[in-house]
């Protein structure tokens, strides 16, 4: 944990990745301060980037079905050069919504939201295999969801 961080500041954390609409009026309620220093702390936290941005998170069923797949990807040649080109390469795809290079047998694992696996196998064939550095990929497929949890544990 970081050590600039007191039990305020991981208090309007937490409560902010619950709601982040909450107020300052709201805030200093739930953390039984006075409004001002919370504030001021809140406006802290966004300027040092502990809070990166404020979001609405949608429920992807109601708004669309689709299939979510987690492509590992092993790449032939693994210098900075070919690994930088390779991720932004895909981090530029609307379909990919994380990208982690990882240890282990292959070098990226990615999360894709499609429509289907029609649109899977049009993703990886037009899009993943014409690259020039990559040498395998391995593709899981999510068949359902137990847990989807944002919000980092502090």
């Amino acid at each position: 944990m970081n050590s600039h961080l007191d039990p305020t500041d991981l208090g309007i954390l937490n409560l902010l990745q619950e709601n982040g609409r909450l107020t300052n009026k709201e805030l200093a309620h739930h953390l039984n301060r006075t409004i001002s220093p919370i504030f001021d702390r809140r406006k802290r936290l966004e300027e040092m980037g502990y809070i990166k941005k404020y979001v609405a998170v949608l429920d992807r069923e109601k708004i669309t079905t689709c299939l979510i797949a987690f492509p590992q990807i092993a790449l032939n040649s693994h210098g900075e050069d070919a690994l930088a080109s390779f991720q932004k390469t895909v981090i530029s795809y609307p379909e990919v919504l994380e990208c982690y290079h990882i240890t282990g047998k292959y070098d990226f694992m990615l999360k894709i939201m499609i429509p289907d696996m029609h649109a899977y196998n049009a993703f990886l064939r037009q899009k993943i295999a014409p690259l020039e550095n990559v040498g395998n990929v391995h593709s899981s497929l999510v068949i359902s969801q137990a847990k989807g949890e944002i919000g980092l544990p502090l």
